[in-house]
């Protein structure tokens, strides 16, 4: 089997490549996840908004500071759909079919 380091993961997912990728959902402020979730295509999102929501968002708007490293987060955009998701890089469990260490 196959397997791939976390930092590896994190440096594979920073050059902006597209990625399969399978985690473990996990919401601390609603108490909820253990689902298991699994795209085969996204990558990292570069901006906080992709761009089919940017006509919803008014760009005088505050966002809040996501904080991805304080975190240990990063929001991916999922393909070919667009839509933005969050993923705890500490419940990635599979990334280009490798078992994640």
């Amino acid at each position: 089997m196959d397997t791939i380091t976390l930092k590896e993961v994190i440096e594979r997912m920073d050059k902006g490549e597209i990625f399969s990728i399978a985690f473990i959902s996990f919401n601390k402020r609603e108490n909820t996840g253990g689902e298991w979730i699994a795209f085969e295509q996204a990558y990292k999102s570069k901006f906080q908004t992709a761009t089919s929501h940017a006509n919803t968002t008014s760009h005088t708007t505050r966002r809040k500071d996501p904080k991805h490293f304080d975190n240990s987060t990063r929001n991916l955009v999922v393909l070919p759909e667009g839509y933005i998701v969050k993923v705890h890089l500490r419940l990635i469990r599979r990334f280009n079919s490798k078992v994640v260490l």
